[in-house]
């Protein structure tokens, strides 16, 4: 019975008739092979040189990027520096069949990068293949992380600028009957991963953009996601993890630096404009802070946490780089630690103080125009490196008075910019480059310019317009002069003061001498009488006598420019020489704002208020200088166009005036 159906299965299957068919082969592309075969940056001359790689690796090989071999840059022990600029790459294109064996396909594809962006012209946003195969160029910019080259038979994308399409469209290739939209990319590429420097250093000299600007970023890393982010600076052995601080919170987010952050140089080539070098040959920041716009009080954090992480997408306000969207990890609440702690991280990333040096003056003893605004020129880079960074300010006046300019009653007053009116002088007017003959703000904008800078009504009065106040709580304040230190003033610029050498018995004066009206700090090393006059003015015995490292400040009466001076007792063989020391004020102003971190200081007051302490308190401010430490902020239509921001009131100390108080809330200065 068992051999009987055997038979009976093996004849069944033989009549029905089985057997194997082969399918037709897959035709069309399927996909590319992308090999990236060159990387160079592309200079401001269209030049190109090698791309350069992380310090580690260069330290690994002696330093110098020739003798790093080419087939270890670009990976991950190895990854290329974040370009400040755009890079070029080379790419060798082949079209692949549906099973993967090259295929003879003709026509234009196009680049597109991941992460990053295409930069150039059109001709670098695609590449045509013959017969299979093309080697094009590409130029792409904001790289960093893991990088690949993507391919894709598909239209160009194109770029627009207010909703019509931007660019030479001649450069783009002409459409095929069809498109299969296969796509393919290329192994990765290793570049630096970001941070907050790499992402906000300009490309180029201009401080008003990041250049990462709507990109989104990952900076950092948690231990548990393959170690923390290690510092990696040039000509620095350290091992240490990427340190963001938070260094502040305000209503609608955060400031954190990144206190690891590399030293940068400054670029002092004549297309940098530097007015005057930094001493130390590096910047006075590192561009590693930045505020985090996070719609609401970061709950959670405080000042003196540091994160592991931090994320959101790069955008621009006012010209000042923030994160928004954010997200983040936290490394440590500081205030977990017992109070007297709570400052331990904050203490490692002491304020940089700004100087008349950081405002973009020149070191002359002639003043510009735009001396009285400090960082109106947007190519300074020295400010833009501390920006959203904790500054201080040292003895800065506030205003006397608040002008309100807004003579039409829209809450809205003009801006002013540097021009030269009809006769080829410089003056502060309309900010149209057109130029128009008839200006309905002229009065508005003059009025502005006067007050904020200090001209015309308000010459040697510190003046805030009081719209930009009562809309913004921004009001101006002024630094110090030029000057010694000792004095008080500002010794970064030591070509604004003129120094005469002291005897005892011959009188020395200034070479130069100054235009009436020209406010002046006069200060000498040792006991010396002083008089003032013409060019051919001496100094006696008889004169008025200047006590030793005792400032005496003026304003230049009519033929008294020049300022002799006789040392009251003999100074042969001191060494060194002592000196007397003249400077012009420069009245050099920035923004301030006090009105969330001291809501009770009343700056905009009247010493002839009615109500006797107000009017006390007052006289006070008035009579003041300040110390201030706070957040930087650029605020491009503002003028001035940085701004500091206190945290609190124990951000403001006080160098009363002679007889005064310092104002509630704030404690005189240690």
């Amino acid at each position: 019975m068992k051999t009987h159906w055997l038979v009976l299965a093996a004849t069944a299957a033989a009549a029905s008739g089985c057997y194997s068919v082969e399918s037709p082969p897959l035709s069309g592309v399927g996909s590319f092979r992308v090999e990236v075969q060159r990387l160079s940056t592309v200079n401001d001359d269209n030049t190109l040189q090698p791309l350069p790689v992380v310090p580690a690796c260069l330290k690994r090989y002696n330093g110098t990027l020739e003798q790093v071999p080419q087939e270890v840059r670009g990976t991950p022990d190895c990854r290329y520096a974040i370009p400040p600029g755009q890079v070029e790459m080379q790419v060798n294109v082949t079209a692949l069949g549906k099973s993967g064996e090259p295929f003879d396909f003709n026509g234009p594809v196009s680049f597109k990068m991941d992460p990053g962006d295409l930069a150039g012209n059109y001709s670098y946003a695609w590449v045509m293949l013959n017969k299979g195969t093309g080697l094009g160029k590409l130029r792409a910019n904001h790289l960093y992380g893991e990088v690949r080259v993507l391919v894709a038979d598909e239209p160009v994308k194109l770029l627009y600028t207010n909703g019509t399409v931007a660019g030479d469209t001649s450069l783009l290739p002409e459409e095929p009957k069809s498109r299969t939209y296969a796509s393919s990319s290329s192994q990765p590429l290793f570049f630096q991963e970001p941070t907050l420097a790499a992402i906000q250093t300009p490309q180029g000299f201009d401080n008003r953009t990041s250049p990462f600007v709507n990109q989104f970023v990952t900076i950092g890393r948690t231990p548990e996601s393959g170690g923390a982010l290690k510092r990696d600076c040039p000509g620095i052995n350290d091992d240490q993890d990427v340190t963001l601080l938070v260094t502040g919170t305000d209503p609608s987010g955060f400031f954190v630096t990144d206190i690891t952050a590399c030293p940068v140089s400054e670029n002092t080539t004549s297309a940098a404009g530097v007015r005057v070098p930094e001493p130390t040959g590096l910047l006075p920041g590192t561009f590693g802070s930045m505020f985090v716009y996070n719609y609401s009080f970061p709950e959670g954090l405080y000042p003196g946490d540091l994160l592991w992480t931090l994320a959101g997408s790069i955008q621009e306000f006012t010209s000042t780089t923030q994160l928004t969207f954010p997200s983040w990890t936290v490394r440590e609440h500081v205030r977990l630690r017992p109070q007297e702690e709570w400052d331990v991280h904050l203490k490692k990333n002491p304020p940089v103080e700004i100087n008349l040096r950081h405002c973009f003056l020149d070191d002359v003893l002639e003043p510009f125009i735009t001396d009285v605004l400090c960082g109106y020129n947007n190519k300074n880079l020295k400010m833009e490196s501390l920006e959203s960074g904790l500054v201080k300010l040292r003895q800065v006046r506030f205003p006397k008075v608040f002008k309100s300019c807004d003579f039409n009653g829209d809450a809205n007053v003009p801006s002013f910019c540097q021009t030269k009116d009809s006769a080829g002088n410089w003056i502060w007017g309309n900010c149209d480059t057109s130029n128009p003959s008839v200006d309905p703000d002229a009065a508005e904008r003059q009025c502005n310019a006067d007050c904020t800078t200090g001209s015309g009504e308000f010459t040697h009065t510190v003046c805030a317009e009081r719209t930009q106040y009562t809309g913004f709580g921004q009001f101006v304040v002024e630094m110090a002069g030029p000057g010694p230190r000792e004095a008080g003033l500002d010794g970064t610029l030591p070509k604004r003061a003129q120094a005469v050498t002291l005897s005892g018995s011959t009188s020395g004066k200034t070479p130069e001498g100054y235009a009436p009206g020209t406010e002046l700090s006069v200060w000498c090393e040792q006991d010396a009488y002083v008089r003032f006059g013409a060019t051919t003015v001496t100094a006696s015995n008889t004169d008025e006598l200047l006590p030793a490292r005792q400032r005496k400040d003026l304003i230049v009466r009519q033929d008294e420019g020049h300022v002799a001076f006789l040392a009251q007792q003999s100074t042969e063989g001191q060494k060194p020489e002592p000196r007397c020391l003249v400077s012009a004020n420069t009245h050099t102003r920035l923004l301030l704002t006090t009105r969330d971190a001291v809501p009770d200081l009343q700056v905009d007051c009247d010493e002839g208020d009615t109500n006797a302490e107000r009017a006390r308190q007052c006289r006070f401010i008035h009579g003041a200088t300040f110390d201030v430490v706070g957040h930087l902020r650029q605020v491009q239509a503002a003028r001035p166009r940085w701004m500091v921001m206190p945290r609190d009131a124990g951000d403001l100390c006080c160098h009363p005036g002679a007889g005064l108080e310092c104002p509630k809330p704030i404690l005189p200065c240690e």
